[in-house]
């Protein structure tokens, strides 16, 4: 059965370039076009205090970075994008609806291993096998350095 629409959810993390690079494969194979999520994390619930902060700004401000983030990812791409979508809120439901939307037949996601117990019970790519809409690819992606790595470390190396 050849898939006709492979959509990719990323993190936006340049360890993900393998996900790129398997959709592009499978998609020259298949003769399917490519579609892109990444889900931003939704800030309307995020209590500021007496912070004088503009919560829809920052939304805004996170939008355009994950955007060029994007674009960074996709320089090396082997195969044009035909769309990126860049949701807020719950991840497997903002996926959920991009599968729809996109008519997904296929969703590329990543795993990278973890050592911690709880890292495999809670990864986000398992959540992602009820989505009913589609067939789901796992690619194991590379480890990080260290189990104790900050998030935001890992995204500058």
């Amino acid at each position: 059965m050849p898939y006709r629409h492979i959509l990719v959810a990323l993190n936006l993390n340049p360890r993900e370039k393998p996900l790129l690079k398997r959709a592009a494969e499978l998609a020259e194979c298949h003769g399917a076009a490519v579609h892109l999520v990444h889900v931003q994390p939704d800030l309307s619930g995020v209590y500021v205090g007496s912070l004088n902060m503009d919560l829809r700004k920052l939304q805004m401000k996170l939008r355009l970075e994950s955007g060029h983030e994007l674009m960074r990812l996709l320089q090396d791409a082997q195969k044009q994008v035909d769309s990126i979508s860049l949701p807020s809120g719950d991840l497997h439901q903002a996926v959920s609806m991009a599968v729809k939307q996109t008519g997904a037949d296929l969703l590329i996601c990543g795993h990278r291993p973890h050592h911690r117990f709880w890292g495999h019970l809670f990864a986000n790519s398992v959540g992602f096998v009820d989505i009913s809409d589609c067939d789901v690819l796992v690619v194991k992606l590379e480890p990080a350095t260290s189990d104790k790595t900050p998030a935001h470390a890992e995204n500058s190396a």
